[in-house]
């Protein structure tokens, strides 16, 4: 039977790769906020203390690699448990990252910022499932899992960027 364009595709059996990410999450944490304090383009960043360069990131990236734990374990879910979970995640995500995108306004950012941002996030994101799959034959026991993540971080992306200009735009009224 062919995957719902609704839902995510479903993970193979071994890889179990959401736990392993929410165990590596404070690494992360540090290696994308050291990123943005050296990152030429997000230059407002130097000057900030971690804990507002870290705000919201460890929240999100929490919630978005747990959707990979439901979706890893959703033989043990009803189609509709399955299908709440992932969806107050999303909303759970998309209500972050609008808070995200209006905090790096109130902090002077430029939209170009906020999106570099994203992009780092994303390559940290995605680096750190690599490393879980070192070889060449478990890389595709991963796919999967990029290709969730990086969904999630567009969306995620997109209603920032949409939150900072609301910002921008009252601003201005």
């Amino acid at each position: 039977m062919p995957e719902s364009k609704d839902k995510p595709p479903k993970p193979p059996g071994p890889a179990r790769i959401g736990d392993r990410l929410r165990h590596d999450l404070p690494s992360l944490i540090v290696r994308y906020v050291d990123r943005l304090r050296t990152d030429p383009l997000i230059s407002r960043a130097q000057s900030l203390p971690n804990p507002l360069l870290e705000d919201h990131a460890m929240s999100f990236l929490s919630d978005l690699f747990q959707s990979l734990v439901v979706l890893e374990n959703a033989e043990q879910l009803d189609d509709p448990d399955e299908s709440e979970l992932l969806g107050d995640g999303i909303r759970i995500q998309r209500l972050i990252s609008e808070l995200h995108g209006h905090q790096r306004y109130r902090l002077g950012w430029t939209e170009h910022a906020l999106e570099r941002e994203y992009q780092i996030l994303r390559e940290e994101v995605d680096s750190l499932v690599r490393r879980h799959a070192p070889d060449a034959d478990r890389a595709g026991d991963f796919s999967w899992a990029i290709d969730v993540l990086n969904l999630r971080l567009n969306s995620a992306r997109a209603a920032s960027v949409a939150a900072y200009e609301t910002a921008a735009s009252e601003s201005r009224t």
